[in-house]
């Protein structure tokens, strides 16, 4: 019998709350609450049978998605915080991954069942009808390796309270460089016009030159901002996705 497996979210309740919303059950992959912990599910989960290759799968997951929700709703990434068993009986059963130890420990039970419940302890609204934004990017990375890679280095841009990583333009080159070779190289990219050619070929100069420490390439006379590059990068993947998701 396949093992019902999740992963503990950490990170700002707002930010839990935006998942909570943009993945919602029956669509893959979705958010559940389980007593004080937001818990991410997927069915490719489902056919694992450790906890440790759930973690090595799910990471992944979370990477991702923090890549997609910083497109959507300009959501602060979240952490995994251990991977969570449900048993048939209603237990959930947690293991802590803490300095390459393997720390276990078995909830209260919750129950069987999840019932989605507001701020004011009523029902939320019946299961949406189809699958949202979210879920239909995940799924359209899910096969594409190139546009999966393009989100987890995006997701990266905005894990900081700094006023940016130290890997904010390697991370913003290496989205940007994803785009580009999937969609046939830099000329083939631009041709494409999603955006002014002149604004994305700045924002590769720019990102390429602040990537290296020794400043290895010419700086640009006006080098394109943080903000400007989130932006522009942002109307970017939302484009290769429409484009790649499109019938």
């Amino acid at each position: 019998m396949s093992k019902r497996w999740g992963a503990a979210l950490r990170g700002h309740d707002f930010d839990l709350q935006d998942w909570g919303e943009m993945l919602k059950p029956p669509f893959d992959p979705w958010v559940e609450v389980h007593g004080s912990d937001t818990v991410l599910r997927s069915a490719s989960l489902n056919d694992l049978t450790s906890a440790s290759e759930v973690r090595d799968r799910v990471v992944a997951h979370i990477d991702r998605l923090n890549g997609v929700m910083f497109v959507m709703t300009q959501s602060q990434p979240l952490q995994f915080s251990g991977v969570v068993e449900l048993a048939p009986d209603g237990k959930v059963h947690r293991t802590v991954f803490a300095e390459g130890h393997v720390l276990e420990a078995r909830d209260r039970v919750y129950g069987g069942a999840v019932v989605a419940t507001g701020p004011d302890g009523k029902p939320q609204p019946p299961p949406p009808a189809k699958p949202s934004e979210v879920q239909h990017w995940a799924a359209i990375a899910d096969n594409d390796d190139f546009l999966e890679d393009a989100l987890i280095y995006f997701g990266r841009v905005s894990a900081s309270d700094q006023p940016h990583p130290p890997t904010f333009w390697f991370d913003i080159y290496k989205a940007l460089e994803c785009l580009m070779v999937r969609f046939g190289g830099e000329t083939p990219f631009l041709a494409l016009d999603w955006a002014p050619r002149a604004d994305v070929r700045l924002l590769k100069q720019t990102a390429d030159w602040a990537r290296h420490a020794r400043r290895k390439k010419a700086k640009p006379l006006r080098p394109t901002t943080e903000q400007e590059a989130k932006d522009l990068m942002r109307r970017l993947l939302r484009k290769a996705f429409e484009t790649a998701g499109a019938p």
